[in-house]
């Protein structure tokens, strides 16, 4: 679950295959999205354009907030994708998801196409030399940021 910046909007997902947004004021489903397994990360625009679903199997998935309408899915190739995090850039046009495989990912919102990939550090001596991506924000619009398992905070700058 993540409420809005204003508390007035919860976004949820679950075993039951549907993510719901609602209304916390009058406690009323504003939206529901179906979805092809349990929906395990949700999202939602700081502005409130914009949700991010992703199921655990194949969908992860970009839906207009006011429409109700999808706008993109996000492609790769995998099977399936955990996700441990996602943020939308302050523009509305990017879309910053993070992995338990070491990997961050920028997305573009409105093709769902994948434009960066970064890998945080793993630390030095670990076994298995891997680390969870916790968290990840955009810094303006020229770098991004993460903390992860590995116990570090982490600055790329964004090449376009």
């Amino acid at each position: 679950m993540v409420l809005s910046p204003n508390g007035f909007y919860a976004l949820t997902g679950g075993n039951d295959y549907v993510a719901y947004l609602w209304d916390t004021l009058t406690g009323q489903v504003v939206h529901k999205v179906d979805d092809s397994s349990r929906v395990n990360k949700v999202s939602l625009d700081d502005k409130g354009r914009y949700a991010f679903t992703a199921d655990s199997k194949r969908d992860a998935r970009v839906w207009d907030l006011v429409t109700g309408k999808y706008v993109s899915n996000l492609q790769y190739s995998a099977r399936q994708r955990r996700f441990t995090t996602a943020i939308f850039l302050d523009d509305g046009k990017y879309l910053l998801i993070g992995l338990p495989s070491r990997r961050i990912n920028r997305w573009d919102v409105k093709t769902g196409a994948a434009l960066n990939e970064w890998f945080v550090s793993a630390r030095k001596g670990s076994k298995p030399t891997s680390a969870v991506v916790y968290d990840v924000g955009f810094i303006g619009d020229s770098e991004i940021v993460s903390e992860s398992s590995n116990g570090l905070l982490e600055k790329w700058n964004i090449k376009n």
